[in-house]
Formats: C-alpha cells, sequence, structure tokens
C-alpha cells in the first residue's frame, strides 16, 4: 500500500501535459485519454481488432499500449505524463509468409521524401519546449527497406541529452525511440536564459584544460609526439557561473547496485596425454598433418603448471588446477588457459570480512574462488592473469603494490620491463589496486603499450595482468616541441563553447515520502537539467600536434558504414553503385574501378553486407563460413581469389533467396533457357537481373552492382 501511494504522489508532481495525472482521477478514465492523445497523435485508425495496456510502476512509470488486427501490430511505450517515447509498427507480407533467407531491397521511399516525413513526426512526437535535430540518416536493407534518421532532442532550442532514433519504411513511421525512454528527469526544463556570460564561461573552461605530452599511433605504424587532453567532463552553471566536474560530482554519490556470484563445485582436473607419434602419416592429409605439428613443442599441463607455481607472486600455493585447455589461431600459435580454484573459508577470506563471508556461506555450499591463466603453451610466457571471487564487498581494496608488480613482471616480462616505467599521467594508477606501466621513448610515454598488474591486498598475489604491446611501433622526432603555453592556447582556441542542458546528479532526499521509493529501488541520486556551458566539439578535436603547435582534428569513424568513389565521372553503373555504397555495400579504398574483376571474395562481402553484416573486419575464413551459412556459396567451393561469371554471381544472389527452390525445379522452362542453370537464369530474366554481355563472361564490379 505505501509503495502504490508514493507512485500516486509522484505522478501529481509531474509535469502537466494532453492527459491528466494519474492520481487525478480513475484508471479507466485516465488509460482513455492517453489512448485517445495517442491515437490522435500517431493517427490509429479503428480498424485494429485487438488492444492491450500495461502499467509499469517503476522509478519513472510508464504505460504500454499494443494495438493488432492480424495482420498489423503498433506497440506504443508512454510515459505517465503523456510523452511517447517508443513506437513499433509491424505489417504482416501479403502472402503471410515468414522467409528468413536473403530479401534485401532498397527502400521504397526516397531520401528527400523520408527526411521530409521523420522531419513532420518528430515535430508531432516532440513536446512544445522539444524539437527534433536529423544529425545522421542511413539505409537498410531489409525485406522492404527502411531508411534511419538519427540526432538530438532539443529543449528550448538548446542542445540536451536525449537523442531519438525514427525509421520510415514504406508505409510511413516504423519506429521511434527516445533515450529517456525508461528513465526520466526530475522538475521541469529551466529557462533558457542564462545569468552568466559566454565570455566569463569560456574564461573559466580554458583554465580548467590540462594537457600531457606523449606518444601516441599515427594510424600507420608509427607513434608520434602530442599534446593530448586530460579527460574531463567540466562545465559552468549558466545560472551560478560555477565551474563544475561533473565526474568529480557522479562520483561522489558512489554507486547503488552491487552483486555477488556464488562459486561452482570445483571439478577434478583432467589429465591432457601427448603422444609425440600418435596418428602421424595414418591416413591423414598434408593440410591436417600440418596443422598438428604446431602441438609438437606445446608443454604437457604438468609442466606448465609447474613453471607458474614457480613464480610466488602469483600466489597459488592454496590452489588447485582444474582446467587446462589449448587453443590454436589462424596463425598456428597455441594458447594454453589454466583456470586454479580455492575454497574460501573463514581462515581463508582473501582480504574479505567475515561478515560478508557468513552472509554468503549462508545460501552457498561453498565459495569458490578461481585464478586464470593465459600462457604461450610453447614457452610457458604468461599472457593474462585474472581472478574471480564469490562474494562482492563495497569499499573492498588497497593501495597498489609496485613491489609484487616488478618482481612479478621482472620474472615474467622482464624485456617490455626494461623499456618501461610506473607511468604517471593522469587516468592510470588509481585507488583500484593496481599499478601500470607504460613504454617509454626519448622520455616520453607512449601508454598505447602498457602492462597491468593489481594485486590483491591482503595476500600479496597478483590478482590481474594484462598487456598491450607493438615491438614493432616506430617512433617520430621528439626534438624541440612546442611549449605547453602555446599547446594550451592552440587547443583552447579550437573548441567551441555551447550553451545547452546537461543532465544534472540530484541528491535523493530520504526524508521525503515522494522521492524516497527511489532509494528503495536502489538509486542514490537522480537527475535534473541544468543548463550550463560546455565545450560542444571537444570530442573533436584529439589535441596539439608537439612540433608543429597545430590543433588535430580526432579520428572519425562512419558510423553508417557507407563507401564512396572517387572515379565514377562517366560510369554508366554509377548510380548503382552510389545507391549501394550509401546503404553500406561496396569496395573499400575510395575507387570503384569499375573493369576490375569480380572475385568469389569480393561477391560474398557485398552480398553478407547487404544482409546487414559488417565484414570490415571479417577474415577470408569468417567470410567464407558465413556466406555458406547463408547459402550464397556451396562450402566445398569457396575459393576467394577466383574470379567468377555473371552466372555465377546471379546463382549466388538466387541461391540464398526465396526464389531458390524454384531455380531448381528441371524440366519446366522453355527452350530459351537451358542447362542445369536453367531456373536460375529464367527467373534472373525474369526479375531484370541480367545485364547486356555473355553469361558466362567474367563479372566485373560494374556488372556486379548493376
Amino acid at each position: 500500500m505505501k509503495r502504490f501511494l508514493s507512485l500516486a504522489i509522484i505522478l501529481c508532481i509531474l509535469a502537466a501535459s494532453a492527459v491528466p495525472a494519474l492520481a487525478e482521477s480513475p484508471m479507466d478514465e485516465y488509460l482513455a485519454d492517453l489512448t485517445l492523445t495517442v491515437k490522435e497523435t500517431l493517427d490509429v485508425d479503428d480498424d485494429y481488432t485487438d488492444f492491450y495496456s500495461s502499467y509499469n510502476d517503476g522509478p519513472w512509470p510508464s504505460w504500454y499500449l499494443s494495438w493488432s488486427d492480424g495482420r498489423r501490430e503498433l506497440s506504443v511505450n508512454c510515459k505517465a505524463d503523456g510523452t511517447i517515447a517508443h513506437v513499433y509498427r509491424y505489417y504482416r507480407s501479403d502472402g503471410g509468409d515468414m522467409f528468413y533467407g536473403y530479401d534485401a531491397a532498397f527502400p521504397a521511399v526516397g531520401e528527400d521524401e523520408a527526411r521530409t516525413q521523420a522531419e513532420s513526426w518528430l515535430t508531432r512526437l516532440t513536446a512544445a519546449d522539444e524539437s527534433g535535430r536529423i544529425d545522421s540518416a542511413s539505409v537498410t536493407l531489409e525485406a522492404d527497406g527502411v531508411r534511419r534518421f538519427a540526432g538530438k532532442i532539443l529543449k528550448n532550442g538548446l542542445e540536451s541529452p536525449i537523442t531519438f532514433s525514427l525509421c520510415i519504411d514504406k508505409s510511413g513511421l516504423q519506429s521511434y525511440s527516445r533515450s529517456d525512454s525508461y528513465a526520466g528527469y526530475l522538475g521541469d526544463t529551466p529557462s533558457a536564459n542564462a545569468s552568466t556570460g559566454s565570455l566569463d564561461a569560456a574564461g573559466l573552461l580554458a583554465d580548467s584544460v590540462r594537457l600531457e605530452l606523449y606518444y601516441v599511433p599515427d594510424g600507420d605504424g608509427g607513434a608520434t609526439l602530442r599534446y593530448v587532453p586530460v579527460p574531463a567532463n567540466m562545465v559552468v552553471d549558466a545560472v551560478t557561473g560555477e565551474l563544475v566536474d561533473m565526474d568529480a560530482l557522479y562520483a561522489s554519490f558512489g554507486s547503488g547496485y552491487g552483486y555477488g556470484m556464488n562459486g561452482a563445485p570445483v571439478a577434478e582436473a583432467a589429465a591432457m596425454e601427448m603422444d609425440a607419434g600418435a596418428a602421424a602419416g595414418r591416413g591423414l592429409t598434408e593440410v591436417e598433418l600440418a596443422s598438428i605439428a604446431n602441438y609438437a613443442d606445446v608443454m604437457p599441463q604438468q609442466a606448465l603448471d609447474d613453471a607458474l607455481r614457480a613464480v610466488p607472486s602469483l600466489g597459488l600455493a592454496d590452489f588447485e588446477l582444474n582446467r587446462c585447455s589449448y587453443t590454436m589461431d589462424a596463425d598456428g600459435v597455441i594458447t594454453a588457459s589454466l583456470r586454479y580454484a580455492c575454497e574460501m573459508t573463514p581462515d581463508r577470506l582473501f582480504g574479505f570480512s567475515r561478515a560478508t563471508y557468513d552472509d554468503y556461506a549462508a545460501w552457498s555450499s561453498k565459495l569458490i574462488v578461481y585464478k586464470y591463466i593465459a600462457v604461450d603453451a610453447k614457452t610457458g610466457a604468461v599472457q593474462s592473469v585474472s581472478t574471480s571471487y564469490p562474494l562482492w564487498e563495497n569499499g573492498r581494496g588497497g593501495t597498489a603494490d609496485a613491489a609484487v608488480a616488478e618482481r612479478f613482471l621482472t620474472a615474467c616480462a622482464p624485456e617490455m620491463l626494461h623499456e618501461s616505467a610506473v607511468c604517471t599521467l593522469s587516468g592510470y594508477n588509481g585507488d583500484d589496486g593496481g599499478v601500470t606501466y607504460a613504454r617509454v621513448h626519448d622520455g616520453y610515454f607512449y601508454p598505447a603499450n602498457t602492462l597491468y598488474v593489481a594485486t590483491n591486498p591482503a595476500t600479496g598475489a597478483v590478482d590481474t595482468y594484462h598487456y598491450t604491446w607493438d615491438e614493432d611501433a616506430v617512433f617520430g622526432p621528439s626534438a624541440k616541441p612546442v611549449d605547453t603555453a602555446a599547446a594550451l592556447a592552440a587547443y583552447t582556441g579550437a573548441l567551441d563553447v555551447t550553451l545547452g542542458y546537461v543532465a544534472w546528479p540530484e541528491a535523493i532526499d530520504y526524508d521525503d515520502p515522494v522521492l524516497y521509493v527511489f532509494a528503495d529501488w536502489g538509486y542514490t541520486f537522480l537527475e535534473s537539467l541544468r543548463l550550463a556551458y560546455y565545450y560542444g566539439n571537444a570530442d573533436d578535436v584529439a589535441g596539439v600536434d608537439a612540433l608543429t603547435g597545430k590543433p588535430v582534428a580526432a579520428e572519425t569513424y562512419d558510423t553508417t558504414g557507407a563507401y564512396t568513389y572517387d572515379d565514377l565521372d562517366g560510369v554508366p553503373c554509377r548510380a548503382a553503385a552510389e545507391a549501394l555504397g550509401a546503404a553500406g555495400v561496396g569496395f573499400a579504398g575510395g575507387s570503384f574501378e569499375p573493369d576490375r574483376v569480380l572475385t568469389m571474395r569480393d561477391a560474398a562481402a557485398l552480398l553478407l553486407a547487404s544482409a546487414g553484416m559488417d565484414i570490415t573486419d571479417w577474415d577470408d575464413g569468417t567470410i567464407g563460413n558465413e556466406a555458406a551459412w547463408y547459402g550464397f556459396i556451396d562450402a566445398d567451393d569457396w575459393a576467394p581469389d577466383d574470379a567468377i561469371t555473371r552466372t555465377a554471381f546471379t546463382h549466388m544472389i538466387l541461391s540464398a533467396s526465396r526464389y531458390a527452390a524454384a531455380a531448381e525445379l528441371t524440366g519446366i522452362w522453355s527452350d530459351t533457357f537451358a542447362g542445369p542453370d536453367a531456373g536460375y537464369a529464367a527467373i534472373a530474366s525474369a526479375l531484370g537481373m541480367t545485364a547486356s554481355g555473355e553469361p558466362d563472361a567474367t563479372c566485373t564490379r560494374a556488372d556486379a552492382v548493376t
């Protein structure tokens, strides 16, 4: 009863809207008003035969409304104040069939028309003090094609932390979602009038900037000396004029959540027998024998265990080995992964309190600590260490033990340690019980190469170890860098001071019955919107080149995955190449090269990308496996470097589509189409897929996109 009363009070203080507050009217009347408002906003017709609704009494109350009529479904999430936060429409196909193969298609709606629709919907879906700003557009090749728009929700014409995603298909609005769909902000949106001037705010923000000088990767295998900004989230309160460190403000509230996991029973270790001559030459292929040969010098489980126990700082004395597995990568390098286990007892608490142990032991028969160690299977060199504890205790931790870390690295990574020093840059070596070493060149850190060691403060054993290292990094010059003052001036000069709304953590008043319910749900703070100044383009500036003194633009990533080309002038298939490229289906490198021969790798990559997969970092094996799984090729036919014909590419498309079964039929096609691929040729012709020229000619990139 107390919870429902609290929720009723919360709903009473929500901002006024087109629908009355739930606490002010009977629930059926409130729901009727809300439903009518949503129907009018979304143009929901009266032909739906089923309607369902539910109410969520979470910290941010909301309604779920759902309509359906056998062919159509519409679901809507509304906040209690009537704000539509999430919409999804679904239309079953005319044939009522469900096809899960290859069915890519371009959107039926052009980009300009879709953008106009999106802007119109944003006007209807946002509140009176809001507007939607579209920042990006992309294409999804689905059964009917979808155009997706994303951007920001502006408040009083100013930036806010709220983002949105909106999709348009042939039927109109397909989906819409706001980033605050399942949360909210306390109170009303503040006025857009600032008491503090932008020049004063700019001065305060500039004074808060700190730069550090060190080497950073240049993207081409080298490293360049750069002044890099110390990560910070500084804003100036536009009303009070106070400079606020937002990261520190959030950190002051701590965390409202904690969790633990009880351990599973320890399994008996399984011995792994190595027989050097087993199966050699007994009907195995050369490929199989070559792969098996990689295991010739692998250290057996017992030898690896002995080597690790000889490193005291790993603290394995009380642990038993209960698992050892070997994994070989594509280059034939074999890694051994060993898991050690130790039961916690009242006399062996690993630094946890007895009270915490007793709490967890009350509901678990055994509390097991696991230590996972990965090593080079041939040399025993330690690659990583991690430790999993079966319980959690807020505040547990300790000071990083640099002496233990150095002893461990001296034993396990002496060469990397010799080139490194304890990293004194900001953001490293905090109070998490770990110490970070960074590579040093000409007296400057290169934090792209680091070694990290964390120790258990109670046992002194290494709990965590990992590293990143590029032995072949080529370092650029470091002589006569510009001074810090000049770098600061260049950096702040490249930044834009923005006035907008930011999310602001607010303490919960535990004596307030309206807000106490949030504490009941585990919250340690709530958020409001506050008017503030901040650097709006900070993410666009990576720092200052230490030798030239010029700002460096941050590396940008095309989140839409679009391909563009510089050689399409006069190319007949330009429209097709550009349309596919905009949808993320194309060729890397910036040039289209229309007459270039299409390989099986190219063909599979195009088709997988058009099916919605990001194949950017895939190797040939992964591309071949996925293409076979999808039905574009037969796994036994995978030859990535082989050129393919126009007919073969057409076959790849149709074999994974809904036309495959019909294409395989025989004896039903006219004399125009003959041979084993008659069905494929006939269907391709009917679909308008075939281009002029010989079908058995080698397929080019121009042929493929056409």
